[in-house]
This record gives structure tokens, C-alpha cells and sequence, in this order.
């Protein structure tokens, strides 16, 4: 297959699974996961790290790892969000204690959208029984937390080059998107999946989601204000986060295709070897 037949073939398994719908959905359930999940990690910053100082810092590092947002300034348009999770983080044995089943509950129900979809992408029925998906949508919810935490807390040396520890920290999320997507591509859909073509789904997904990251960070840097919060590069701002969480499930999506092609073609090559 050349490669434009390859790229052909994944849009039209794309357009035949829907996956436009698909990802509209998964979006919608992110939405719900994504603010208690964002709650807890920051309550999980407080118990961690004692000192104030510290607190406004690692709450700053957390933004910057897993939103796309610039370097804290007085121009910074989430600035206001920031201060308000510092003090989110000074009230973590309460926010704990209501947040974690709020985050579950949601959180497993995101998976299970997201089990159902990759299904879709991979051509296959759900053969697990509801209490088995649950314990997939678990596991997968204590995966993600932890890779998450770790690409927070993780630090890049510089070696004295700005440039260099700025490289090195989005090598560093493009490494933890892969990891974290090849874990589910690999859990999730209810067949197996081989390693090498999950793989190559999450790197594809991972690259996808840092571009789109990196492209909505320069917005904000430059477009988007905090002198008012009513106004139209604030609205875009919003419109555009939206826009991005959507390319996100569909990129990823999209990657379960590139998957489902490759493990195609793969298929068709050893079929005509036997033949030969």
C-alpha cells in the first residue's frame, strides 16, 4: 500500500466509525472528569509539599506540564486560576475527602466512553462483563493518575541552557503521552492489540496532542489578556480550549485507525508472503 493509500484508508475508516461523534462525546466527558481530576491532583501537591513557596511553584509546574498554557506573568490570562488552586491546595484534606468520589465516578465513566470507542475504532464487540470493564476503567484511571504525578514532578536539568531544559521538558510530555497512550490502546479496546502497533498509535497521538498543546500556548501568550475578562481574545481563548479538547480525542481516535491500518497492512504483506 503506498502512502497515500495508507492516509486515504485511514480517513475513510475514520468517516466509516464515526469518529467525529465519537470524539464529541469523549470530549463532553472529559469536561466532567477533567475538574475534580484536576482538584485532586493539586490536594495530592499540598500533601506532598509543606512550604507556601513551594506550593505556588509545583502548582505553577502542574499547569505547565499538563495544560498548554506560558511561563507565569503578570500577562498570564490563568494567573487568577492559579491563585485560586493555591488556595484549592491549602484546603486539601476537605477537597479530598468530597473530591475522590466525585473523581472517580466521572473519571471511570470517561474510560468507559472511551472503552466503547476504541471498540468501535478496532472493529470489535465488548466481550467483558460490566464488573471486568470497571476494573479495566479503574486501572486505567490509577495509570493515568500516576503518570500524570510523575510527568508533574518530574524535573529536566538545563545544564545552564534555557533552550535546552525547555526541549528537554517537552521531550520529557511527548514521552509520558506515549507511555500513557500505548497503555491504552493496549487496555482498553477488548481484543488484544499488538505492541508494536499500539505503539505506533501512541506516538502518532502523543505528537498530535504536544503540536496542538505548543499551537494553543502561543495563542495565549500573545492574544489572550487578564484586564478583561469579558472580551474577545478571552472568548476565543475558551472557544479554542473547547476546539483543543476536542482535537485531542480525535487525534487520538485517529490514532487508534493508524493502527488499525497498519495491523492491516501488516496482515495483507504476510498473506502474500505465504501465497509467494
Amino acid at each position: 500500500m503506498t502512502p497515500w493509500g495508507f492516509v486515504r484508508r485511514v480517513v475513510v475508516a475514520a468517516f466509516e466509525d464515526n469518529v467525529a461523534f465519537l470524539a464529541s462525546a469523549l470530549t463532553f466527558n472529559a469536561f466532567l472528569a477533567v475538574v475534580p481530576f484536576a482538584l485532586l491532583l493539586l490536594a495530592a501537591l499540598g500533601y506532598i509539599v509543606h512550604a507556601d513557596g513551594d506550593i505556588v511553584e509545583e502548582v505553577h509546574g502542574f499547569y505547565s506540564r499538563l495544560l498548554p498554557l506560558h511561563d507565569t506573568g503578570s500577562d498570564d490570562p490563568f494567573t487568577t486560576a492559579e491563585d485560586f488552586f493555591v488556595r484549592v491546595v491549602a484546603s486539601r484534606a476537605q477537597l479530598s475527602a468530597f473530591g475522590l468520589p466525585l473523581f472517580l465516578w466521572f473519571a471511570t465513566q470517561f474510560f468507559g466512553a472511551l472503552r466503547t470507542s476504541l471498540n468501535e475504532v478496532f472493529d470489535t464487540e465488548e466481550n467483558r462483563g460490566w464488573l471486568v470493564g470497571k476494573g479495566f476503567d479503574l486501572l486505567l484511571v490509577l495509570i493515568t493518575v500516576v503518570l500524570v504525578m510523575a510527568n508533574t514532578f518530574v524535573s529536566v536539568p538545563a545544564f545552564g541552557f534555557p533552550w535546552l531544559g525547555r526541549w528537554l521538558s517537552n521531550l520529557s510530555a511527548f514521552t509520558f503521552g506515549v507511555v500513557l497512550f500505548f497503555a491504552i490502546y493496549t487496555l482498553a479496546p477488548s481484543r488484544p492489540v499488538r505492541w508494536d502497533t499500539a505503539l505506533l498509535a501512541a506516538m502518532f497521538a502523543s505528537l498530535a496532542f504536544e503540536v496542538a498543546k505548543q499551537g494553543y500556548r502561543v495563542y495565549l501568550s500573545h492574544f489572550a489578556t487578564v484586564d478583561r475578562i469579558i472580551s474577545n481574545t478571552n472568548a476565543i481563548a475558551l472557544m479554542l480550549l473547547i476546539i483543543w479538547m476536542f482535537f485531542t480525542a480525535t487525534v487520538f481516535l485517529v490514532g487508534g485507525e493508524v493502527a488499525q491500518t497498519y495491523d492491516l497492512v501488516r496482515r495483507q504483506r504476510s498473506q502474500r508472503a505465504i501465497l509467494a
